[in-house]
């Protein structure tokens, strides 16, 4: 049961990072006032977190910011130019290859390097000038849970020390831990929404703006522990073509959270109904709520981008419920381990 642990230990966990990592991070945020460009550099997991430090740097903080692809290093030996900026390389287990041939790159050409990991002696940890611990503890279950979510907030501590460098307004994180405390409190909707989306062969989760990578996240967590093929699409890309995918015999789950794009989201489950499509949400707005099949509602209201930190929480419980209602053992997912070492 090492997954439903690690699921319930995210309000603290991300309790302790505010409280003994927030001024570290925000310090290593203003370090990078002077940066031309960032470059953030992860797989799995910690990719779709970066894709949200990639919203935040670049919304909140100003900064042009990129997702490196690690291979043109590490296989075709094309390295980009990474002087006058910043790179950040984030593995939860700090094992990455790919990532520490990034951030030694970087730091070669003397660009500012800051590695966020959950293992301060690493591989990744080595290799940047600067290390923020994700301080989540060890983590046992394959999928990863309360260390995304801790990246996730690394990401806008760090943002948010940029930011107010920079001259703007740092980016609110109360109420974070509260909205995760109820979201890890409503297994029986996660289970109920399970039991409406039934034995459907594959799922389309979609979000928007600064929700988007809790999509990316939500549809790799289904994947890995419920075995169903799920396609995450931001909800813009989804009216460029893969709609017309969509229909009765494939369910959508909307992701959203109060805020700039919520109209958008509601008017997504109204053309989606209009197929004929099943559209389920995952939400803190209880107008979606209401205009979908099914919804599991979070009544916390914190800023958007910690709303959807929240939110990841509530598809973590959908994942591993599906994947139980399908005779799989989420602790145990086939075909996967704990660290992965791609090069």
């Amino acid at each position: 049961m090492s997954l439903a642990k690690e699921i319930a230990e995210q309000p603290r966990v991300l309790r302790r990072l505010l409280a003994d990592g927030s001024a570290e991070a925000r310090s290593f945020g203003r370090d990078l006032r002077d940066a031309e460009h960032l470059t953030i550099a992860a797989r799995g997991s910690s990719d779709n977190a970066a894709t949200f430090g990639k919203y935040l740097f670049e919304g909140h903080a100003g900064l042009v910011t990129a997702l490196a692809a690690p291979s043109l290093i590490t296989r075709y030996g094309m390295s980009p130019s990474f002087a006058r900026g910043a790179v950040i390389g984030i593995s939860q287990s700090g094992a990455a290859p790919d990532v520490a041939a990034v951030l030694d790159r970087a730091r070669a050409v003397g660009a500012r390097t800051i590695a966020i990991t959950n293992v301060a002696r690493s591989r990744v940890a080595g290799r940047a000038d600067a290390v923020l611990l994700l301080r989540a503890g060890r983590e046992r279950s394959v999928a990863a849970t309360k260390t995304y979510t801790a990246t996730c907030l690394a990401l806008a501590l760090v943002a948010s020390g940029c930011a107010e460098a920079r001259g703007r307004a740092p980016i609110p994180t109360a109420g974070l831990v509260e909205a995760v405390d109820e979201a890890v409190g409503l297994g029986r909707e996660a289970a109920r929404l399970a039991v409406r989306l039934g034995r459907a062969r594959s799922l389309v989760i979609l979000a928007r703006g600064l929700v988007y990578p809790a999509a990316l996240e939500a549809a790799l967590k289904v994947k890995e522990l419920a075995r169903i093929w799920t396609e995450p699409y931001s909800s813009a890309d989804l009216a460029h073509g893969p709609i017309a995918l969509l229909g009765p015999d494939t369910p959508a789950v909307v992701i959203s959270a109060r805020g700039t794009v919520e109209r958008d989201a509601r008017d997504l489950a109204r053309r989606l109904h209009e197929r004929g499509v099943r559209v389920h949400a995952i939400t803190n707005d209880e107008r979606l709520a209401e205009r979908s099949d099914s919804a599991v509602l979070l009544r916390a209201a914190p800023h958007e981008a910690m709303a959807a930190i929240a939110l990841v929480v509530v598809a973590q419980l959908l994942a591993a419920e599906l994947a139980r209602r399908r005779g799989l053992d989420p602790d145990r997912p086939a075909g996967l381990t704990k660290v992965t070492r791609t090069r």
